[in-house]
């Protein structure tokens, strides 16, 4: 068993490097439209994070230690939502804040607060205790996100010029590019809703330590 817990890290890690690889290639498109470029940044937010965290082993290890402040759930909770706001909606900030916002690479920092948010609901990693507390900072993280992507699929005009230069690669509107990428948007952020419910339900592997005697069985 153990062998096989380690095959099937090393197989996660092993394929969340590679989708980050192909996430990264598809950002430096230069004939990428609004949808896949949507697509790649949440590929690294969304796809990647669950795998690269999954790779890692259920004991406490020192590297995992060291990553308990970069983990913190509020810290996480503010920052996954901060940047999908930002990123998303850069018409809510100054316009100088907002160029620099995209003069950074967003790919990286996708991937960090992916990483960040996911980390809540993995076993490896997991800090809060309370499954009920994990399911909320998840939803209520996640909020933003879907915000923007119902935002974008209902906008009557494009909102993320001139701060990113795409093309639409199948001749379409910008228009409606925005709509399909808020609806791979909207569809990216399914599955982390869907571990904050598996944890809720208490089908996940549970942080807090069964006390001596208790066989997990409901009393008679």
């Amino acid at each position: 068993m153990a062998r096989d817990g380690a095959a099937l890290r090393a197989a996660a890690g092993i394929a969340g490097l590679a989708a980050a690889a192909a996430a990264a290639a598809s950002l430096r498109d230069p004939l990428a439209s609004m949808a896949s470029y949507t697509g790649a940044l949440m590929a690294l937010n969304q796809l990647v994070p669950p795998l690269l965290l999954a790779a890692l082993p259920r004991s406490r290890s020192a590297a995992v230690g060291a990553a308990a402040v970069l983990f913190d759930p509020i810290l996480s909770l503010a920052t996954f939502g901060a940047l999908s706001a930002a990123v998303s909606l850069p018409g809510l900030l100054n316009p100088t804040l907002a160029g620099a916002l995209y003069a950074a690479p967003l790919g990286a920092l996708e991937l960090l607060t992916g990483l960040m948010i996911w980390a809540q609901v993995m076993p490896a990693t997991r800090r809060i205790h309370a499954d009920w507390r994990v399911a909320l900072l998840v939803w209520v993280g996640t909020l933003p996100m879907t915000v923007v992507a119902v935002v974008w699929m209902m906008a009557p005009a494009v909102i993320y010029t001139p701060y990113l230069d795409v093309i639409c690669r199948w001749d379409v509107p910008p228009l409606v590019d925005q709509k399909w990428a808020g609806f791979v948007m909207l569809v990216a952020g399914m599955p982390l809703q869907l571990a904050a419910a598996w944890v809720l339900l208490g089908l996940g592997e549970s942080t807090t330590a069964r006390r001596p005697g208790d066989t997990g069985r409901c009393a008679a």
